[in-house]
């Protein structure tokens, strides 16, 4: 799936920030180098970046920046966020998640007073298959596959795409924007950008707990 683009000159002009601010954010990996993407163009070459991404984290930025240092918003941006706990009553209290994923996922998991920050996003994951229509039961099928096969404090650059054929579900961890292929019969119900994911937790949080 090709990323739409957009150019390093239509950037600074959409968002105001300078030329400066741009590098200094990459320099603090606030805006990850491999969003920098070279390519030829009738001037040369030109720097693009994912569209949608790009401006997403510019606007983040922007109402972040006045509160946190850049060291700050780096640490925030990391794909390896700092560890963070969640107690089982706050997290009850809030209204970061439903009940209704709460009580699925607690009764997969061992007994335990704190949430990490990868349980915390599983079950996040969880809440939005709800507006999808996932079943429960495939919903406790999707939450042990992540609990078990998704690590993100060491891979983050994943999608996750889910696939219905029949009243049978199947859950996938791919590179981002894979192509590939499914039987004519099957439907893709979802497809999850993971990084974006854990962004929105992060920010989530911050909202929270003062992170």
């Amino acid at each position: 799936m090709e990323t739409d683009l957009i150019s390093k000159k239509e950037v600074l002009e959409l968002t105001g920030i300078s030329y400066g601010q741009l590098y200094r954010w990459k320099r603090k990996n606030i805006i990850p180098e491999e969003w920098f993407i070279k390519k030829s163009s009738y001037t040369g070459q030109e720097t693009f970046f994912p569209r949608d991404k790009m401006l997403s984290r510019i606007d983040t930025i922007k109402e972040m920046k006045d509160g946190y240092s850049l060291d700050e918003l780096s640490d925030f941006f990391s794909p390896n966020p700092t560890k963070i706990e969640i107690g089982e009553g706050e997290l009850r209290s809030s209204t970061i998640l439903s009940e209704h994923t709460l009580s699925l996922c607690t009764s997969l998991l061992p007994e335990q007073d704190t949430f990490e920050f990868p349980e915390l996003l599983n079950m996040m994951i969880i809440d939005k298959t709800q507006v999808l229509h996932v079943p429960r039961e495939d919903q406790q099928t999707l939450f042990l596959f992540l609990h078990e096969k998704f690590t993100p404090l060491k891979e983050s650059s994943l999608e996750l795409v889910g696939i219905r054929k029949g009243g049978t579900y199947i859950w996938m961890l791919l590179p981002l924007h894979s192509n590939f292929q499914a039987d004519r019969l099957a439907q893709v119900v979802l497809r999850f950008d993971l990084q974006q994911m854990m962004e929105e937790l992060k920010i989530i949080l911050s909202n929270t707990k003062g992170m």
